[in-house]
């Protein structure tokens, strides 16, 4: 099924390992094209440098993606090189991953959600806008990832003046995370913010309290009115499409009222915790000020600082804009689907120069998509995409999986919150796996995201394999103050449901026991 000679390509064979980038579960292989392609045809505009190759494998909804691995690094140390060399850089990338995101983000509200009647070339012009935004945001949006997710040299580099500043590693530890705490809401936190302003307006509400506290989630959805329906009606607008992630259905309007009767049952004052939210962050900023007087950080880590902090807060910022413009951009996948006499997910199996071909020339063969969905490998470098299925893609996905030993019982990562905690593992790979969390429980997970807050909330610690300390996790850990290791690469394969385990995640440390 390749549709280009192996001999043309420069780096498909040049001796550069493959290593393991991510895993994900859930997930489409057009949202996922867009990224792989950007990856090692666009990263040089906003940084000097492409990846020269990747590997995504795909297996229906799920896929895995593999760097170089001397290919990595070396783009890891080139842009953090960059942005030691000027700090403004490091701004410029959080500047243009907020302007490209509500770029992108703007484009998918103007997209009619009836698509009925509309022509091939009309479909072709919104997805052709559409990954003409969604790339342009990855040029500059990836950037932060790429300094810490995979070798994390943005964080070796901050802790190496750290360490002249420190007597041990649990005090650079200490340092690191105390001084890249954000001084901004992040995304997910304002979220939970409108989450409690509701819940402040029902408790004082004597008709909507009862209804929260007495009736089902349906009887409650049925009898809502006044401010508190206009309420919660603009916060499931804007946040159902988060919980549908990639390739989901978002969660009803019953699942938001579910979360607030629950809230309800638990005596909390909303009011108090939205005080308490509020107090939080400027005593962290209050701290981070004076940790940044107490050890005399000069003025060009004091903005190195900020940079890595304000990752974090660019990254989920990112995170929710391509949420929502991908579940507003289903109905053309739809209306693809009619047009074509084939399944919506296979719509969704192919590259951007291939949508062209079909929906202005009519010419692409859509009988490939099946196996395509079935299982294959996509392998990109810049100006070329080489597509694998059968033995063929077997042979390379095994190639680039790498082996685990046996009997691992400790793994080591990356502090993303200070804390020690010990408890049951809990795997956590999707919402489906929710009900198994108990409060005090470990959760593992190979990444995090928002459809899974609710079992972060009740983890005694938080484990992943992936991520940098701009990673999701980390942001929500250091938010909620739970204890957080990231970055174990290996976490879901060594650690099994039931597992004892302690975690040490200010050593970045997790023992089985």
């Amino acid at each position: 099924m390749a549709n280009l000679n192996q001999d043309n390509l420069k780096f498909f064979k040049d001796g550069d390992g493959w290593m393991t980038a991510e895993d994900i579960p859930n997930i489409d292989f057009f949202f996922c094209q867009t990224w792989l392609r950007s990856f090692v045809n666009n990263m040089h505009s906003s940084c000097g440098m492409n990846y020269s190759k990747i590997l995504g494998v795909f297996k229906g909804t799920d896929m895995s993606f593999y760097y170089g691995k001397k290919n990595a690094l070396d783009f890891a140390l080139n842009l953090v090189q960059k942005i030691d060399g000027d700090p403004a850089y490091g701004d410029s990338i959080n500047e243009n991953i907020v302007k490209y995101s509500d770029a992108l983000e703007k484009h998918a509200n103007g997209i009619p959600q009836s698509l009925a009647g509309k022509t091939n070339k009309e479909l072709w012009n919104i997805l052709d806008e559409h990954l003409t935004l969604h790339t342009e945001l990855y040029e500059w949006g990836w950037l932060s990832n790429a300094t810490d997710m995979f070798h994390p040299e943005f964080t070796e580099l901050l802790k190496k003046y750290l360490r002249t500043k420190a007597s041990s590693e649990e005090e650079v530890n200490t340092f690191f995370v105390g001084l890249t705490s954000p001084d901004d809401k992040s995304t997910e936190a304002m979220q939970h913010e409108e989450f409690l302003r509701i819940a402040i307006e029902i408790e004082n509400d004597d008709f909507h309290r009862t209804l929260f506290t007495h009736k089902t989630p349906a009887e409650i959805v049925a009898a809502l009115n006044g401010n508190v329906k206009t309420m919660l009606d603009n916060y499931y607008a804007k946040y159902a499409p988060i919980t549908a992630l990639w390739v989901g259905e978002p969660a009803p309007l019953e699942h938001f009222a579910e979360e607030l009767a629950t809230y309800f049952k638990q005596e909390k004052s909303p009011a108090q915790e939205l005080e308490g939210f509020n107090n939080d962050l400027k005593i962290k900023q209050l701290e981070k000020q004076n940790l940044m007087e107490k050890l005399a950080i000069d003025d060009k880590h004091k903005r190195l600082f900020h940079v890595f902090g304000r990752f974090m807060i660019t990254k989920l910022h990112r995170r929710y804009a391509q949420l929502r413009s991908l579940y507003l951009l289903r109905p053309v996948f739809r209306e693809i689907a009619l047009h074509f006499n084939i399944p919506v997910s296979q719509a969704r199996f192919m590259l951007w120069p291939e949508y062209k071909q079909l929906l202005l020339d009519g010419t692409f063969d859509v009988h490939q998509l099946a196996e395509r969905e079935k299982f294959c490998v996509l392998y990109s470098e810049e100006g070329h995409d080489l597509f694998f299925t059968g033995a063929e893609a077997q042979k390379l996905a095994e190639g680039a999986t790498p082996k685990i030993a046996e009997g691992i019982m400790e793994l080591k990562g990356q502090c993303a919150c200070l804390g020690y905690a010990k408890g049951t593992v809990k795997i956590v790979l999707s919402p489906s796996d929710l009900p198994k969390m108990q409060k005090g429980d470990i959760l593992v997970a190979i990444a995090t995201n928002p459809d899974v807050v609710p079992a972060m909330k009740k983890a005694a610690a938080i484990v992943t394999e992936q991520g940098g300390v701009t990673s999701h996790a980390a942001i929500v850990s250091r938010e909620l103050g739970i204890p957080c290791v990231i970055g174990t690469k290996i976490a879901t394969r060594v650690l099994k449901d039931g597992d004892m385990v302690e975690v040490d995640a200010t050593k970045g440390i997790v023992k089985k026991l």
